[in-house]
C-alpha cells in the first residue's frame, strides 16, 4: 500500500507560516559570534555617529533659548528642538525598511548626509523659518543615525554580545550627555552658528570612517520574503526600489508631522484654532489610512486570490503582527515614557537654570551634566543585572520606580528653587532612565522572530522620540499655562503696582519677554515675577510627567522571561558532543561485532570443511 500523505499543518496568521528556504548570504561578522577586534571595530566606526545624534539634542538644549532669543522669537524656542524630533520620530521606521533592503552600511551613509545637508542650512539661517527647515532636515538624518546604528548592534543573536554593546552605547550617550551641554554653553556665548556647524567636518569624517571600517562588514541587503526570486538572479536597483513601502511612508510620515504639529501649535497657541483642529483629523485620518493599508499589504499572503499589483507586494513598514506581543506593547509604552522623561530634563531643565536662575549658558551646560552620570551609573547596573539574572525585565522594572521616584523630588526642587536638590535627583532620574534603556531594547529584540530585528528596534526608537516629542508638546503647554497664570494671580493680588503693570502690558506687547535681554530690562520687581512665573510653569511641566511615569511602571510589572539564547546555544553544543561521542562509540561497537562476526565466520567454514573432508 501507499504510504498515507502528512497532514498539512494549519496556521491561524501569517507569521505561523513556515518560511521559504533561506536565500540569505553568508552571515556577516555582525551576525556571527562577534570577535573582539570586530567588536573595538564596531564601536569605533559607530561612536562618532551615536556621538553626533547625542551631541545634537544637548548641545541645542542648553542654546535653545538663545537661538530664540537671537531671531526675536523665545516663544517660539521649543520649536527648534521639535521640528527636529518631528523629523527624527516620523522617518525611523522607514530607514528601517532601507537598511533592511540596501544593507546597514548604505542606509547609514544615506543618514549622514541628510545630516550634513540640514545642519548647513540652519548654520547659515538668515531667519526662524530657514532655522526651523534646517532642524527639520537634520532630524531626517538623525532618525537614521538613531535606527541604523541600533540595528547594526542588535545583529548579534547572543544575549551577552547584545547586553555588551548596549551598555556601550549607553554610556557613549553618557558622554555625548556629559560633554554636550558643556560644548553648548561654550559654543553659544561665542556664536549659535557654531552650535550647527560643529556638525559638518564631524559627519564627513564619520562618512569616511564608516565606509572604511564597515562596507562589505555589516549585513547586507535580505532578499523579499514575500517575492523569492529564482535561485542565482539577484535584485535589481529598481526591484529594491520598489519593494520600499513607500504608501505606507507617505501616508505615516504625513500623519505623523501633522499629529505633532497639531501638539506643537494647540501648546503654545490655543487648542481652539482651525489650524490645530484641522491638522489633528488629517493627520489621525492618515495615521488611520496607514494602519489600513498595512492591513491590506499583510491581507495579501492570505488571500485566496492575491491581488496582483505589484506595489501591494512590497515589504510592510510596520507589520502589525508585533503588536500581538503583551511583552512589546508594554515595551514600547515603557520607551515611550523614558524619551519623554530624558528630553523633558534637558529642555525645560534648562529653561529653568537660564531663565529662572540667570545662569549663562556654560554655567546651565555644566549643570545639565548631573543627568549623565546617573544615566550612566543606571545603565552598567542594567547590563549586570541583566548578565546576572539572564532577564531584562527586572532592570526594567527597577528603573521605572526609580525614575517615578527622581521625577518627583525634582519638581519639588524646582518648587522651592533649591538648585543642589534639582541636580541631585537629576542623578537619580538619570539612573532610572539608564536602567530601562538597554535592556527595554534586549526584551524587545529577544521577544520577537529573527526576521524583524529592524523592524521592532526602530519601533522602539519611535517610541522613545515619540515620547519626547509629545512631552516637549505637553511640557510646553503646561508652562505657557502656568506662566500667564501665575502672572494674572499677581496682578489679582495686588502684588504687582500699576507703574509695572503698565511696564509689563508694554513689553508684551512689544514681545520683550520673546527674549531674555526683554526680561532683563523690566524693573528688578517685575523680573522677580516673570523668573517665579517660569519658575512654577518648568515645575508643573515635571509634575504632569508624573502619571505617564506611573503606569509606564506598572505595565512592566507583566513582562515575561525571553529565551536565553546564550543557554540554549550551549545546550545544543552539549547534545552535538554527547551525540557525537555515542555515534562515535556506536562506531567502535559496530567494529567489534563485524570483528567477532568475521572470526565467527571464518572457524564456522573450517569447521564445515573437516566435516566434508570426512
Amino acid at each position: 500500500m501507499a504510504p498515507e500523505p502528512e497532514p498539512i499543518a494549519q496556521h491561524d496568521t501569517l507569521t505561523d507560516r513556515p518560511e521559504l528556504p533561506s536565500m540569505e548570504p553568508p552571515a556577516s561578522p555582525s551576525q556571527k559570534k562577534p570577535t573582539l577586534l570586530w567588536k573595538v571595530t564596531l564601536l569605533v566606526a559607530l561612536a562618532i555617529p551615536i556621538y553626533l545624534e547625542t551631541l545634537d539634542y544637548t548641545v541645542v538644549a542648553t542654546a535653545q533659548p538663545h537661538i530664540a532669543s537671537a531671531f526675536n522669537h523665545l516663544e517660539l524656542q521649543s520649536y527648534i528642538g521639535t521640528s527636529y524630533l518631528l523629523t527624527s520620530t516620523v522617518f525611523l521606521p522607514l530607514f528601517a525598511s532601507v537598511a533592511d533592503i540596501y544593507g546597514r552600511h548604505w542606509a547609514l551613509q544615506l543618514s549622514l548626509l541628510w545630516f550634513i545637508f540640514g545642519s548647513a542650512l540652519s548654520t547659515g539661517a538668515r531667519n526662524m523659518s530657514m532655522m526651523l527647515a534646517g532642524r527639520g532636515i537634520a532630524g531626517v538624518g538623525a532618525a537614521g543615525l538613531l535606527s541604523v546604528t541600533r540595528i547594526i548592534l542588535t545583529d548579534s543573536r547572543s544575549l551577552d554580545d547584545n547586553n555588551w554593546q548596549m551598555t556601550v552605547l549607553m554610556i557613549l550617550y553618557a558622554i555625548g550627555y556629559s560633554t554636550g551641554p558643556v560644548i553648548g554653553g561654550v559654543l553659544t556665548s561665542v556664536s549659535f552658528r557654531w552650535v550647527f556647524g560643529i556638525n559638518l567636518p564631524t559627519s564627513a569624517t564619520a562618512m569616511a570612517v564608516c565606509f572604511l571600517l564597515l562596507r562589505g562588514k555589516t549585513k547586507e541587503g535580505q532578499p523579499s520574503p514575500r517575492l523569492p526570486l529564482p535561485a542565482g538572479q539577484k535584485e535589481t536597483w529598481l526591484d529594491k526600489l520598489l519593494r520600499i513601502d513607500w504608501v505606507g511612508a507617505v501616508l505615516f510620515v504625513g500623519g505623523g508631522i501633522l499629529f505633532l504639529l497639531a501638539l506643537n501649535w494647540g501648546s503654545t497657541e490655543t487648542w481652539s484654532k482651525a489650524k490645530v483642529i484641522v491638522s489633528f483629523v488629517v493627520g489621525a485620518l492618515l495615521l488611520i489610512g496607514c494602519l489600513v493599508w498595512q492591513w491590506a499589504m499583510e491581507h495579501q499572503d492570505k488571500a485566496v486570490n492575491p491581488s496582483s499589483l505589484r506595489i501591494l507586494w512590497a515589504d510592510p513598514m510596520i507589520p502589525l503582527v508585533v503588536f500581538n506581543s503583551y511583552d512589546v506593547c508594554a515595551s514600547l509604552f515603557a520607551c515611550f515614557v523614558s524619551g519623554m522623561v530624558m528630553l523633558v530634563m534637558f529642555y525645560f531643565v534648562a529653561i529653568f537654570m537660564v531663565i529662572v536662575n540667570g545662569l549663562s549658558p556654560t554655567k546651565a551646560g555644566v549643570q545639565l551634566v548631573y543627568f549623565a552620570p546617573g544615566l550612566g551609573a543606571g545603565a552598567l547596573t542594567g547590563q549586570l543585572m541583566v548578565r546576572r539574572l539572564r532577564q531584562p525585565r527586572y532592570p526594567i522594572v527597577l528603573g521605572g520606580i526609580i525614575m517615578t521616584i527622581g521625577l518627583g523630588f525634582v519638581s519639588q526642587g524646582m518648587a522651592n528653587g533649591k538648585q543642589n536638590i534639582v541636580n541631585g535627583f537629576m542623578v537619580l532620574t538619570g539612573v532610572g532612565v539608564g536602567l530601562t534603556m538597554g535592556p527595554i531594547a534586549l526584551h524587545v529584540r529577544f521577544s520577537q522572530p529573527e526576521s524583524r530585528l529592524a523592524v521592532v528596534t526602530a519601533l522602539t526608537l519611535f517610541f522613545r522620540s515619540l515620547g519626547g516629542t509629545v512631552g516637549l508638546a505637553q511640557c510646553g503647554a503646561v508652562m505657557n499655562s502656568r506662566v500667564k497664570r501665575y502672572i494674572i494671580d499677581q496682578i489679582k493680588s495686588g502684588n504687582i503696582s500699576p507703574s509695572e503693570i503698565a511696564s509689563l502690558s508694554l513689553s508684551a506687547s512689544n514681545s520683550q519677554l520673546s527674549s531674555l535681554s526683554g526680561i532683563s530690562s523690566l524693573p528688578d520687581n517685575v523680573q522677580v515675577v516673570v523668573r517665579n512665573a517660569f519658575r512654577d510653569g518648568t515645575r508643573w511641566s515635571f509634575i504632569s510627567l508624573l502619571p505617564w511615569s506611573v503606569v509606564g511602571a506598572l505595565l512592566t510589572f507583566w513582562l515575561s522571561n525571553i529565551v536565553d539564547t546564550d543557554k540554549e546555544a550551549s545546550k545544543g553544543e552539549e547534545k552535538g558532543v554527547v551525540a557525537e561521542e555515542r555515534a562515535r562509540s556506536g562506531d567502535v561497537e559496530s567494529g567489534q561485532r563485524s570483528v567477532v562476526g568475521a572470526e565467527g565466520e571464518k572457524v564456522g567454514s573450517g569447521e564445515e570443511s573437516a566435516a566434508k573432508g570426512t
